[in-house]
């Protein structure tokens, strides 16, 4: 799967509102700091995976509360299953 426009997340970048309206600067698209804003991308990081679906604890309690707040993070979450199979 070609990772360039799905966030850490697994959300799909084109199709989130946050990234149209300012509010996210897309994950894979920019320079983060170290005291990074998004728990995903600095969850991420921390343990050197690309993504939420190579995790061995996918869904976490922090992630699991996310993926269910609306249909685009529904999305994402079966994107990032997918990646478990």
């Amino acid at each position: 799967m070609d990772m360039t426009f799905i966030a850490y997340c697994g959300v799909d970048c084109a199709a989130c509102p946050d990234l149209g309206s300012g509010k996210c600067p897309g994950c894979r698209q920019t320079v983060w700091p170290e005291d990074d804003p998004c728990p995903p991308v600095a969850c991420c990081r921390r343990k050197n995976i690309s993504c939420c679906g190579e995790c061995a604890d996918f869904p976490c309690p922090m992630m699991a509360e996310f993926y269910d707040e609306s249909d685009s993070h529904r999305a994402a979450r079966a994107r990032m299953e997918s990646l478990r199979v």
